[in-house]
């Protein structure tokens, strides 16, 4: 007698049973993925469905994830669904803008032609305001750039980092921003003479990086800092001697990586805790004097 193919046994000796198992097994498997398809088209189509765990998170959260994100991006979140539609308008305002050259592209961050329509838009709070003034076409941007600090979206400012800015730009910018807690400032040229001296009433931290400053210039501006406790230095162009006189200041990181000579005067500083050197490739250049008895928790050099 001819065997039985293996194929055919198992036909064989199926019950029915197993053939009742295996129909509820198929029906079920497309059930599942008939309410996967689903989903996916409830999402496409914008509904909030619960397997969308981050736009249940409150108001408050999503608010911050937007001012996290560059500016174009977080303009865009509108469209996600309904549920995002209004939370652009009140999370805090993160503005990049960017002069760049034409044919350059920005990224995320927008020109200035389009600050005015964005402000006009988003009634604020401001998170940070980035502005990078290279290129073509930044000459003549000091006296729009301090409307733009004066409109009520940027009118509690807490973050100002500029960039490449010339000495009237970076002047009316920084007078147009008392209200910030951080500021960084690199690749700019101060001007010769700050009259009157800068008011900066909450600002904490300061960082300043391949900035051109003089020593009565840089004076004055520590000196309208009346709430900082941390500042950066880092690749000064210009001065031989920078002089620290702050009530407040408690940390400065001090980085030369240049071969011209300078010399650092802690003049006044009683709260100051932390004193860093970094990347001082030569001990000859650096020269630190203290002109005042303090008592420092943390002094190295690296």
């Amino acid at each position: 007698a001819n065997p039985i193919p293996p194929s055919r046994f198992r036909l064989a000796c199926r019950s029915p049973a197993m053939e009742k198992e295996e129909t509820a097994g198929t029906a079920a498997a497309a059930e599942s993925h008939g309410s996967a398809a689903k989903r996916a088209r409830s999402v496409d189509c914008g509904v909030t469905t619960a397997d969308d765990f981050i736009s249940r998170l409150p108001d408050a959260i999503l608010g911050t994830i937007i001012s996290l994100l560059p500016t174009k991006d977080g303009g865009r979140t509108p469209v996600l669904s309904h549920r995002w539609r209004h939370l652009w308008h009140s999370a805090p305002l993160n503005l990049e803008v960017s002069t760049r050259p034409r044919g350059v592209p920005t990224s995320s961050r927008v020109p200035p032609s389009a600050v005015s329509e964005i402000i006009s838009k988003h009634p604020g709070p401001a998170r940070r305001f980035y502005f990078l003034c290279r290129g073509a076409g930044a000459g003549g941007l000091h006296a729009q750039a301090a409307s733009w600090l004066h409109s009520p979206a940027l009118a509690h400012l807490e973050e100002l980092h500029i960039s490449n800015a010339n000495p009237p730009l970076l002047e009316s910018v920084l007078r147009s921003a008392s209200t910030i807690l951080a500021a960084k400032i690199d690749h700019c040229k101060f001007p010769f003479e700050i009259v009157p001296p800068m008011n900066f009433r909450n600002l904490n931290k300061l960082t300043l990086f391949n900035i051109s400053i003089s020593e009565e210039v840089f004076h004055r501006l520590l000196s309208g800092c009346h709430a900082l406790e941390s500042l950066y230095m880092a690749d000064f162009r210009a001065p031989g001697r920078l002089r620290v006189i702050s009530p407040t200041i408690r940390s400065i990181i001090f980085r030369h990586s240049s071969s011209k000579k300078v010399e650092l005067v802690i003049e006044d500083a009683p709260c100051l805790l932390r004193l860093l050197l970094t990347d001082c490739n030569r001990d000859d250049c650096v020269t630190i004097r203290v002109l005042r008895r303090l008592i420092w928790r943390y002094w190295a050099l690296s």
